[in-house]
């Protein structure tokens, strides 16, 4: 028995109108594959910005930063050095018709328990000799080297020449010794901690 195309179910194709149904729209997939690429593009373009601030970040830190830290200990080398030097001078130069202002400014270099030990020093020994023998002191720093610089501490190695002269010898006699002056970062500044024969 032969059955027509009509009832023989197994068979039956889809018609064109029940396909267009079932497929999407060409439309709709055309603008979502649009907006994915859309989006897509963006995040990469976001990641790319970020890949590139993130490296010129790190890059910066990584040339800058020991640079920088040079340039600091530079600075405070020079500082260190410069105070060690004045500060030794102040200290070894001295004449009684100026001693009041010449301890005052040998003071201002100094700090803790030298400024202590300096200030005693100079009211119970160094004062009495130099008006009693008229003793003029001269320091002169010949050679200076930096030992060791850290942010608030450092150590400097100074040679000195002092030439002194009293009532009792007034031929200048000169002395030549060498010095390591400790320092101190107070307020900004360096000052003198210790100073003791090298």
């Amino acid at each position: 028995m032969i059955t027509s195309l009509d009832e023989d179910t197994s068979t039956v194709t889809p018609t064109a109108k029940e396909a267009t149904e079932t497929l999407p729209a060409p439309e709709a997939d055309t603008a979502t594959r649009t907006w994915t690429r859309s989006v897509a593009a963006r995040w990469r373009l976001l990641a790319a910005i970020a890949f590139l601030v993130i490296s010129l970040a790190v890059a910066a830190a990584v040339y800058y930063g020991p640079h920088r830290e040079d340039r600091e200990t530079a600075a405070a080398t020079g500082q260190a050095l410069a105070a060690a030097q004045q500060g030794a001078v102040a200290l070894l130069s001295y004449a009684p018709d100026s001693l009041d202002r010449d301890l005052t400014n040998a003071r201002s270099h100094l700090t803790g328990d030298f400024l202590t030990y300096y200030s005693q020093f100079a009211e119970q020994i160094l004062t009495p000799a130099a008006k009693q023998k008229d003793v003029h002191a001269t320091a002169t720093v010949v050679r200076a080297a930096v030992i060791d610089v850290r942010p608030d501490t450092a150590r400097v190695l100074l040679f000195i020449n002092q030439t002194t002269t009293s009532r009792d010898n007034p031929t200048s006699a000169q002395a030549a010794s060498s010095v390591k002056v400790g320092l101190t970062k107070v307020d900004g500044t360096w000052r003198i901690s210790s100073f003791d024969p090298a």
